[in-house]
């Protein structure tokens, strides 16, 4: 079971990533199955494999850092993990994200939940994230 502890891990992780922590391959490798599906929702986007993930979080990596905040709800099973959480991006470039526009080293909040399958070797094999951006969800000045 991936339990709460191996996802704050988890979480840490990533994080890090963004900051010059653990690097994207290892931390796909140490969490994911190497086929493993990532779908990011609104846009419905599926990132089959390590090489398609790894090139779509290194291409957000490359506009905007990147913060997963603690989540505020943790559900899981032998096979599944929901989880939800704010997440905090700055964005380093100028871009639209979700039909909004940010200028470069503004901040902006989604909230996240997360729907990970889990693998009998503990590790992620189909992951679907959906972000909702709302006005009152901005990150404190």
């Amino acid at each position: 079971m991936f339990s709460e502890a191996r996802y704050q891990k988890y979480i840490r992780d990533f994080n890090s990533t963004f900051v010059g922590g653990m690097s994207l391959p290892d931390f796909f490798d140490k969490y994911y199955e190497q086929d493993a599906t990532f779908e990011y929702v609104p846009q419905a986007r599926k990132n089959v494999g390590r090489a398609e993930i790894l090139e779509f979080w290194g291409g957000v990596g490359d506009k905007m850092q990147e913060v997963i905040l603690s989540h505020t709800h943790y559900l899981a099973n032998e096979t599944t993990v929901a989880s939800e959480a704010p997440i905090d991006f700055l964005c380093r470039e100028d871009l639209e994200w979700n039909g909004v526009p940010y200028k470069a080293g503004t901040k902006f909040r989604l909230m996240m939940c997360a729907f990970y399958d889990v693998s009998s070797n503990n590790k992620f094999t189909y992951v679907r994230v959906y972000s909702i951006y709302n006005p009152g969800y901005a990150p404190d000045p």
